[in-house]
């Protein structure tokens, strides 16, 4: 209640007001809500007074609401933080609630003031918009995955059939009581060139796979794409409690790439990333994102987590095809992202992280 004509006009202006505004006493508990806050709940003031208005919060985000606003409280610090608050029709509404302390003029701590806004719209549209992109990326990868095997199958399959038939000649030349060393010879002439014969046809389908990578290439900010893939990826990583903390250089330069199979790069790393430290305390689940340039110029982007780690005879070979330390999965996905960055004539590998964790580094050229 307003104690003063200036605590009246102030509530008359935050009554009307276009987003729900709430009040907090240095107790932690809230002290006023306007019009639009109670509006939207359907509660009386005295419903809502104190701790009153957490009852309206969805069970599955008060722990994390009530921890994430207690330390920051405490420290005196900006907050911000979206949850899920039961409307009056008793519809759980996604909120973006910010907050931010309060002080009198002799610098004294009154508490906090905080301003909510209905975001479920957005955040409904943001996970269709993910799902399909994750939906998508899914895709690429098994089609990457039965292009290539398909590739390898029909192409390789006459080289290999005649290798075998050789060498199979070969052990019958040497087998006899005179070996004919000559014809032996013929035929292990006749398995190099059929080797040979393959890694041309392996080399010519990378070729072809850099050029179809080719044709869709635009000059990019790789920030700007960190940055919109993290957005995509923002309710899967409050949902596992991992806290986000980027260091982009502004300073890097734009590189040619096709956009989308960056954003299935990037998104697999993290979800990598995210799956890793399922295994690992709530409290203690940081994903880390840096961009910077090397010696050469060339753009680096770091994706570092504080899951188990890697164990070091698997650093090299996560990034064979079908190699797999999970109970699902084809083991296909590094590997394509690995194919993706050396398409761009970049490169992705893994390093054993300082801290505890997976490090994951990708390098690609600055754009001409």
């Amino acid at each position: 209640m307003p104690t003063s004509k200036l605590d009246a006009r102030f509530c008359e202006v935050m009554d009307a007001a276009p987003v729900m505004i709430w009040v907090s006493g240095t107790d932690k508990g809230c002290t006023w809500f306007n019009i639009p806050w109670l509006t939207f709940t359907g509660r009386s003031m005295a419903q809502e007074m104190g701790h009153g208005w957490s009852v309206g919060v969805h069970r599955d985000d008060f722990e994390r609401c009530t921890e994430l606003y207690t330390g920051h409280f405490d420290a005196r610090q900006y907050f911000r933080l979206q949850y899920r608050l039961r409307r009056h029709d008793g519809v759980y509404r996604w909120i973006d609630d910010t907050g931010i302390p309060r002080y009198a003029r002799d610098g004294d701590f009154l508490g906090y003031i905080g301003s909510c806004i209905d975001i479920h719209e957005y955040r409904e549209m943001q996970s269709e918009l993910r799902r399909h992109l994750l939906e998508n990326a899914e895709l690429n990868r098994q089609a990457d995955a039965a292009m290539l095997a398909g590739a390898i199958a029909h192409e390789i399959n006459q080289p290999l059939t005649a290798i075998v038939s050789n060498s199979s000649a070969a052990l019958r030349w040497l087998a006899r009581e005179t070996p004919d060393v000559e014809s032996a010879k013929t035929a292990l002439n006749n398995i190099i060139r059929d080797a040979q014969r393959a890694a041309e046809i392996s080399h010519g389908i990378r070729e072809i796979t850099n050029k179809e990578h080719h044709t869709r290439r635009t000059s990019i900010s790789l920030n700007e794409l960190i940055l919109e893939v993290l957005l995509l990826v923002e309710t899967d990583l409050e949902g596992h409690h991992i806290a986000v903390r980027t260091t982009l250089d502004e300073a890097i330069p734009e590189v040619l790439a096709d956009r989308v199979q960056l954003q299935q790069v990037l998104l697999n790393l993290i979800n990598n990333a995210v799956e890793a430290m399922n295994s690992v305390d709530a409290d203690s689940r940081l994903l880390c994102v840096r961009t910077e340039r090397d010696e050469s110029q060339n753009v680096v982007v770091t994706v570092e987590d504080s899951g188990p780690g890697i164990e070091p005879q698997n650093i090299k070979r996560i990034f064979d095809r079908f190699f797999t330390t999970k109970t699902q999965g084809m083991g296909m996905g590094l590997a394509i992202c690995r194919s993706i960055i050396e398409a761009h004539n970049g490169r992705l590998w893994a390093e054993a992280s300082l801290q505890q964790g997976s490090l994951f580094r990708l390098s690609l050229p600055r754009s001409p």
